[in-house]
């Protein structure tokens, strides 16, 4: 995927950019407004939560070939999918979420049902309540450089995401809830000592001068919203610490997604997995920890 900085934003309801590169056209747009996509692949690990994991074909006017996870419309269809099988689906996209509509099973890898179908992978070591960050340099959106050390004096609230990531549930979501914190933050002064941060799953292409185009795009103020990258080896540091899985393929990353409350010690007050989490769950764990 070429690395050209093209930025197609769209706004939802709940004020979310959606940003992705070189994505190519917009599809056909039907009445409700929604994009729909016809998707052919393999299913690649057990359905779960509603999701299947598939290394997909190149979807047209959307993006390359490469693993993802989907949410299914109907999370029955789960019962019946297994590691190996082929299908195709409608991805429809909406502003807000995605869903594979229509699943139909048209066949089997046996080689892929052999290699991922017989258990599941290892969970990562990953950071618990209490448990202090580790050490990490990264840089932020400006250059500037970025440190464990330089969190301390601060609660700061840290989650994953990256610029290219095209499906609204996953790094749009947690952007948008983002935005909302920072609203919320700006106006309490009990949250005076707050900060934002979100650490790139892709910093191959997400430069500084690429986050800040991005931040700037999504509104943040980086006084207190921060973006940041670095060596692959230093986001290492964090995505391993907070259990934060990534796959590449071609020019895309499937990940899973976590959100942590950072202390102003610099240890983990509370986690938050995936994108269920609502702003409010963590406006009042950082009420609770300012009445201490």
């Amino acid at each position: 995927m070429s690395k050209t900085r093209l930025f197609l934003l769209a706004v939802s309801v709940g004020g979310v950019g959606i940003a992705a590169v070189g994505l190519g056209t917009v599809a056909w747009r039907p009445a409700d407004g929604d994009r729909r996509f016809q998707v052919t692949g393999v299913v690649v690990a057990r359905p779960a939560s509603g999701t299947i994991s598939v290394a997909h074909d190149a979807i047209p006017d959307y993006m390359p070939a490469m693993t993802m996870p989907f949410t299914l419309a109907d999370p029955r269809d789960g019962e019946r999918l297994s590691p190996g099988d082929r299908l195709r689906f409608t991805l429809r996209v909406g502003l807000e979420r995605s869903s594979a509509e229509a699943v139909v099973v048209t066949g089997r890898d046996p080689l892929v049902a052999n290699a991922r179908g017989t258990g599941g992978a290892r969970e990562s070591a990953r950071l618990r309540p209490g448990d202090a960050l580790p050490a990490f340099t990264l840089v932020d959106q400006n250059g500037a450089p970025l440190s464990n050390a330089d969190l301390r004096g601060h609660a700061t609230v840290v989650t994953f995401i990256f610029t290219r990531c095209p499906l609204p549930e996953y790094c749009p979501r947690i952007v948008g809830r983002f935005k909302q914190l920072q609203r919320a933050i700006v106006a309490d002064a009990s949250l005076a000592d707050v900060q934002l941060l979100s650490v790139t799953l892709d910093p191959e292409f997400d430069s500084p001068p690429v986050l800040s185009e991005y931040g700037r795009a999504m509104g943040a103020d980086f006084a207190r919203w921060r973006f940041v990258t670095g060596s692959p080896d230093q986001v290492a540091v964090l995505k391993q610490a907070f259990a934060v899985r990534t796959e590449r393929t071609g020019g895309l990353i499937d990940h899973t997604l976590a959100t942590a409350l950072i202390d102003a010690r610099g240890a983990v007050v509370e986690l938050w997995r995936g994108n269920a989490w609502e702003v409010r769950e963590i406006l009042d764990t950082l009420h609770a920890r300012s009445r201490r």
